[in-house]
């Protein structure tokens, strides 16, 4: 399993800072929402994606709910305008889905489904959850990311499958 994931890596990491989709179904309630922090690595034995999601979003709400995640990267798909919409707008609010013309799919491994307007799929369980400690945040980030106090929950999700669409 390591071997596939890193076999997309550089795919990943490419877009990551440009956005990539976080999907999360709990109490059937399926919402996304567009990171642009994370990191995959080895963790416990296990290949991981470790995501960042404030506690303000309501994502997070449907993650605590949640025993997997799906990261949908879009590799080759033009979907600025929807990652713009996953990312300033609330699932609270609005059928985020509806109004970014975005489809979702069944995943093949976990619960949460896929988005099938990415190419690159990500599917993770929930091994771990883990609450920023701000007063060990430097000074200078806290200014910068952290005025409002608003840190994030880190999500450690093993990577249990990995693939392109058309694989």
């Amino acid at each position: 399993m390591i071997d596939r994931y890193q076999k997309h890596s550089e795919a990943l990491l490419k877009q990551l800072p440009k956005g990539v989709f976080i999907t999360a179904k709990g109490n059937d309630v399926t919402n996304t929402m567009t990171i642009a922090w994370g990191h995959i690595g080895v963790l416990w034995g296990k290949p991981v994606f470790i995501a960042y999601v404030r506690y303000s979003r309501y994502t997070y709400d449907v993650l605590l709910q949640a025993e997997d995640f799906t990261i949908n990267v879009p590799v080759e798909q033009d979907v600025r305008e929807a990652l713009k919409i996953a990312g300033t707008e609330s699932g609270r609010d609005i059928d985020k889905f509806k109004k970014a013309n975005l489809t979702l799919k069944p995943a093949r491994q976990v619960n949460t489904p896929i988005l099938a307007d990415c190419k690159l799929q990500y599917e993770c369980k929930i091994l771990y959850r883990q609450s920023m400690e701000p007063a060990l945040i430097p000074d200078d980030i806290k200014a910068r990311y952290y005025p409002n106090h608003d840190t994030h929950i880190v999500f450690y999700g093993e990577i249990v499958e990995s693939y392109m669409l058309e694989e």
